[in-house]
C-alpha cells in the first residue's frame, strides 16, 4: 500500500521527543518493514526547511514554519495539503487533534481519500487542566483553542483510533454532554514501543528510581521529588534520576530549585534531552518506575519500562489503570497523594518477593505493545473504505 503519516516525526532516530513523535515513527517503521511505502509529513517546525529525503521505502517530507509561534504551522496547511493529494496515495493516517491537524483531516476526507485519525491524548482536558493550574489569558486562549480544534475535527471524523478505554470512554461523554453531534467509529489500539525494550533488562539490585516524563506540570515531577524526600526520611536509601524533554522552561527552574534545596538533592539528578542510548542505559540501572502525572491518554513510557522488567507505581489517572494493572505489574495511587506512594514504593523497594512477582507480570503485560502486532492491526483498518 502507499500510506501517508501526517504528525510530528522526529528529527533524528537517537532523539525522539513525546509520545506523538514516538508513536509515528514506531508505526512508520513497522509499516516499511512490511513492505509498504510511506510518506511522512512532519509538521512544521520553527527553524526548520523545507525538506524530502528518500530512505528506501520511506519519504520523509519537512516544512519550515514561517512564523515565532506553533499556531503559526496553519500557513503551511494548504501546501502540505496539496503535496498530500499530489502523492495519490490510498490512505492517509492523521494523528493528533489540534489545529493543523484537524484542518488536514477535514480537507483530506472531503477530497476523497480513505483517511483515518488518530487521537493522542485528550486537547480538551489536558488544556482545562492547565488552567486550572495557573489561570492566565494564553492558558484561556489555549484552552478554547485547543477544545474547538478537538471538537471540530472529531464531529467530522468516520473512524478513529484511540489508545485506551479511557479515551474511548471520554469522546462518547462528549458526546452524550453535547460536544459532539455525532460519534465516529472508535477502534481502541494501543501505542507501541520501541522493540529495542524487549531487549534491556532493569537492575533488580539497583536502588535507583527512574522517572521519565517531559519537563512540564502535567508530568508532576514536583510530587515526584516530594514523595522522594519522604522515603528518605523514612531511612530508605534511594536514587532518585528524573529525565524529560524540556517542555517548559519556568517549570524546569522551580523544579531544578526545589531539587536544589532538597536535604537530599546529592541523591537526585535532573537530565533533559538525552540520546536514545543513554536513555535505553538508565532504564538498565534502575529498579522501580515512578511518574505522578495528572492526565495520561495511556503513557507510552509505562510500557516502556515494563517491556525492561521494571515495575511501575503511578498516579490512577487517564489510561494509566489501562496500560499498568494495579496489585500486578505495579501500584496506583490518587493525584497528589503523595504519602500513598511513598508507602508503594517502599513496598517495591524492600519486599523483593513482590518486586519479582510484579517484574514477571510487567513483562507479561508489555508483550502487548509490539508495534509489528499493532501495525498489523491498523493496517486492517487502512483496508476499510
Amino acid at each position: 500500500m502507499n500510506i501517508i503519516q501526517v504528525g510530528s516525526y522526529p528529527l533524528s532516530a537517537d532523539c525522539i521527543h513525546g509520545g506523538v513523535e514516538s508513536s509515528v515513527y514506531g508505526l512508520t517503521q513497522a509499516l516499511v518493514r512490511a513492505g509498504h511505502t510511506i510518506d511522512v509529513f512532519d509538521f512544521p517546525r520553527i527553524g526548520g526547511k523545507d525538506t524530502s529525503e528518500r530512505m528506501g521505502l520511506l519519504t520523509v517530507h519537512r516544512y519550515a514554519n514561517l512564523g515565532k509561534h506553533n499556531e503559526d504551522a496553519m500557513q503551511r496547511g494548504k501546501e502540505i495539503f496539496r503535496d498530500i493529494v499530489a502523492l495519490h496515495p490510498d490512505v492517509v493516517h492523521v494523528h493528533g487533534t489540534g489545529e493543523l491537524s484537524g484542518a488536514l483531516y477535514k480537507a483530506i476526507l472531503n477530497y476523497g481519500i480513505p483517511v483515518i485519525l488518530t487521537v493522542h491524548g485528550l486537547l480538551h482536558k489536558e488544556k482545562k487542566q492547565a488552567l486550572c493550574r495557573k489561570p492566565s489569558v494564553k492558558h484561556l486562549y489555549q484552552y478554547i483553542v485547543q477544545t474547538r480544534a478537538e471538537m471540530t475535527v472529531l464531529n467530522c471524523a468516520s473512524r478513529i483510533i484511540v489508545d485506551t478505554p479511557y479515551v474511548e470512554r471520554m469522546i462518547t461523554q462528549y458526546q452524550h454532554k453535547g460536544r459532539l453531534t455525532q460519534l465516529p467509529k472508535i477502534h481502541v489500539i494501543p501505542q507501541g514501543i520501541n522493540a529495542a525494550y524487549y531487549d534491556l533488562s532493569c537492575d533488580s539490585k539497583s536502588k535507583t528510581i527512574l522517572s521519565v516524563g517531559s519537563i512540564s506540570p502535567r508530568k508532576g515531577h514536583l510530587y515526584t521529588v516530594k514523595m522522594f524526600n519522604s522515603l528518605r526520611e523514612r531511612g530508605i536509601k534511594a536514587k532518585l534520576r528524573i529525565i524529560g524533554s524540556m517542555a517548559n522552561s519556568k517549570y524546569f527552574s522551580i523544579l531544578f530549585n526545589t531539587i536544589k534545596q532538597s536535604p537530599y538533592c546529592s541523591d537526585i539528578t535532573l537530565e533533559t534531552n538525552l540520546s536514545q542510548a543513554d536513555l535505553f542505559a538508565a532504564f538498565k540501572t534502575a529498579k522501580l518506575f515512578v511518574l505522578h502525572s495528572q492526565e495520561e491518554s495511556q503513557g507510552i513510557v509505562f510500557a516502556e519500562a515494563m517491556a525492561t522488567g521494571m515495575p511501575v507505581v503511578a498516579t490512577k489517572v487517564g489510561g494509566v489503570p489501562d496500560v499498568v494493572e494495579d496489585g500486578k505489574a505495579g501500584f496506583m495511587c490518587d493525584f497528589g497523594d503523595t504519602i500513598s506512594m511513598v508507602e508503594k514504593v517502599k513496598c517495591l523497594l524492600t519486599d523483593e518477593k513482590l518486586w519479582q512477582s510484579f517484574s514477571r507480570h510487567a513483562l507479561k503485560s508489555a508483550l502487548k505493545y509490539d508495534w509489528n502486532k499493532i501495525a498489523t492491526q491498523i493496517c486492517e483498518l487502512y483496508k476499510e473504505k
